[in-house]
């Protein structure tokens, strides 16, 4: 089986699944792998056995379902919402209730002091601009870090751990599949994000002269 890359973006993964796995890569899976009388298309896993669903008259009238006016979720969408690393962070701190903004507003307070001390080159606009996002990923980074903390035999209450651990039926067997939590990426994605950010600010002095 091949996965190489052609000139024909359309057909790119013609021959394999290539729907987004949790890694962010192609599933490399044949194309309608476990799927009845099927060799094209998603797999199994990725929605290959599935005709859509049978009752649509939930949708009538939804402005927000994919393809109709307006299109995309809901303004300010909490649905599914976990850790929300992997978020707008403008977004992120619209949803935070009056505490957690309150909260990230004092964090802003005592940055700004710094990074109007030791970089005064940058334009008022963008510091206070990277000062809210800075800010508002410190808490989304908490977050992601609750989210992971502990292990599958030994997680802290309330963290569901470095891994995932799921019960998938194929052909009638069980078996249990392992993933990574994806929140350690996000939280990953967030720290360098940071860090970005605190060398443009110089809001680490100490360590960046």
């Amino acid at each position: 089986m091949s996965t190489e890359k052609s000139g024909d973006t359309d057909r790119r993964y013609s021959n394999i699944c290539g729907a987004t796995n949790n890694r962010g890569d192609p599933c490399g899976l044949p194309a309608g792998w476990g799927t009845p009388g099927s060799q094209k298309g998603r797999c199994r896993f990725h929605g290959g056995c599935s005709d859509g669903p049978k009752d649509t008259e939930h949708l009538a009238g939804n402005d927000f379902a994919e393809g109709n006016p307006g299109g995309g979720a809901p303004e300010l969408n909490t649905n599914a919402s976990v850790h929300g690393g992997f978020g707008d962070w403008e977004k992120a701190y619209a949803r935070f209730d009056a505490e957690t903004q309150e909260y990230v507003d004092r964090l802003r307070n005592c940055m700004r002091e710094t990074a109007e001390e030791h970089a005064p080159g940058v334009p008022e606009e963008r510091r206070e601009e990277l000062i809210k996002e800075r800010a508002t990923l410190s808490i989304l980074w908490r977050r992601t870090f609750a989210d992971t903390l502990g292990t599958p035999k030994e997680p802290v209450e309330g963290a569901r751990g470095l891994v995932f651990r799921e019960n998938v039926e194929i052909d009638g067997d069980t078996y249990i599949v392992e993933k990574a939590n994806p929140a350690f990426d996000a939280g990953h994605a967030i720290s360098m994000r940071k860090r970005e950010i605190a060398k443009e600010l110089s809001l680490l002095p100490g360590f960046q002269s």
